[in-house]
């Protein structure tokens, strides 16, 4: 009987392999179990060319209400103040009587008039008008919500995995679409670039409020998905996307940002985002955009946790928005060499999730 010799070759799924070979192999391996398990320690956004500088950003104050310490956001309409727009005079008004137009006038000769590394920009800030998942909270109450039912895809005859707007969210959206309506004729700038969370929400919200407006020829509606962009991450499915191809086939309009994935790799079923992180994410967001969008006046389409973060970076006060508000905010971007410093990661935020509704 022939035996095999300890020089002998072993074979690997029917492959001669030496033991040098399967060292390395191992080796390899190893690596690749270390990465991975570090990945979970590290704040989940997605890849960005790495940048050796950032921007600290100011709120200038003076153009509108919601900037201002003594509005009240419990009680302001923006849709019965021209989006909140102070009415004053500037500098640079010569004998334009339009309000907008003045503001449109001013705003471009701050940015024009911007130092190398600076530059200023209105964002408007909208909020998704109410969707079922903002129902399904309202149904079940915020400790059941947050514990169990944000969690599942639905229940109750009600889907809320990646929401869609209800019939109120879409009445708000349109709400937008006529103040918008109004006020064209009167000068106010339209937006020269449109953001969009990938979120269907969002996206419908967006395509309500401005699809069908008479916009200038060289300012179409064109909206932008921005992954960054997104409410806070993990958890709750109302906050999972779709598939890219989903998206695609269901907007076909949209314009996708170089490397959007096809599948979302930022939602973990077991990590709820973290102020901290998000406040972060949406920081990269803003260095991203202000660093390579010319553009002066510039529309965001999002989720309130992600407007309170846009806020929190560019040092506004803090201003609740309701479903299908508006917010614009004047802000002024100074870059800085140095990269952004990324916070630690920290524990998941909010309840652990239940295996049961829990008792009211």
């Amino acid at each position: 009987m022939h035996l095999p010799s300890r020089t002998q070759r072993s074979r690997v799924c029917g492959i001669g392999i030496g033991p040098t070979p399967i060292f390395f192999l191992s080796v390899v391996l190893i690596l690749i179990f270390y990465f991975t398990m570090s990945d979970r320690d590290q704040i989940p956004v997605p890849a960005e060319p790495p940048q050796d500088f950032h921007f600290n950003y100011t709120v200038l104050k003076g153009y509108f209400m919601q900037s201002e310490e003594d509005t009240d956001d419990t009680k302001f309409d923006f849709k019965k103040s021209n989006f909140g727009l102070i009415p004053r005079e500037y500098k640079t008004d010569g004998h334009v009587k339009e309000q907008w137009k003045r503001f449109e006038a001013h705003v471009k000769n701050l940015n024009e008039k911007s130092k190398e590394g600076e530059s200023v920009k209105v964002l408007w800030l909208g909020r998704h008008g109410q969707g079922w998942h903002n129902v399904a909270e309202a149904k079940y109450g915020t400790k059941a919500w947050d514990c169990y039912y944000s969690a599942l895809d639905g229940a109750d005859g009600i889907t809320w995995a990646d929401a869609n707007l209800t019939p109120t969210g879409h009445d708000q959206a349109l709400a937008v679409h006529a103040l918008w309506e109004q006020q064209l004729p009167h000068g106010i700038p339209p937006p020269e670039s449109y953001y969009v969370s990938p979120l269907t929400r969002t996206v419908e919200t967006a395509d309500l409020s401005f699809s069908a407006l008479d916009l200038p020829a060289d300012k179409p509606y064109k909206p932008f998905v921005k992954e960054l962009l997104r409410e806070a991450l993990g958890v709750h499915t109302c906050d999972r996307r779709s598939t890219k191809s989903h998206i695609e086939s269901t907007f076909p309009h949209l314009t996708f940002e170089p490397g959007f994935s096809e599948q979302d790799r930022l939602w973990e079923a077991d990590y709820r985002e973290p102020a901290s992180a998000r406040h972060y994410r949406l920081a990269q967001l803003l260095d991203d955009v202000f660093s390579s969008d010319g553009n002066v006046f510039l529309s965001f389409t999002s989720h309130s946790g992600a407007i309170a973060s846009v806020l929190e970076v560019v040092g506004h006060r803090r201003f609740a928005l309701e479903t299908g508000g508006v917010i614009p905010v004047v802000v002024k971007a100074v870059k800085v060499h140095g990269e952004r410093v990324k916070p630690p990661r920290e524990p998941s935020e909010g309840p652990p999730v239940c295996d049961e509704p829990p008792e009211v």
